[in-house]
């Protein structure tokens, strides 16, 4: 049996805490961390957990990652559509030409 890693670093406590708290986050959602991490700041800056026991550190690496692989993914995708773009463009061009 393999065990899971978490795909960003953790400073914060072992490697089966982090999964744990990465799952509770997971299943509550970016948008809604990101706004209990808000209220966080701006109310309760004394407080060190944001999300039941999830301390606001790991909170905050965790929103990085997601934002970050949020980037990678759009990158991905507008790569993916500009090419798709220039295939087409180019088919469209040699038609024309060919005729």
């Amino acid at each position: 049996m393999t065990s899971r890693r978490l795909p960003f670093e953790n400073r914060w406590t072992n490697n089966a805490n982090a999964l744990q708290w990465s799952c509770e986050l997971e299943h509550l959602g970016v948008a809604v961390v990101r706004a209990m991490l808000v209220d966080h700041e701006l109310r309760h800056p004394t407080r060190r957990y944001v999300v039941q026991d999830v301390p606001a550190g790991f909170v905050r690496d965790w929103l990085a990652f997601q934002d970050r692989r949020a980037a990678r993914q759009q990158l991905l995708w507008r790569a993916t559509v500009i090419a798709l773009s220039f295939i087409a463009a180019s088919a469209a061009v040699w038609g024309v030409l060919r005729a």
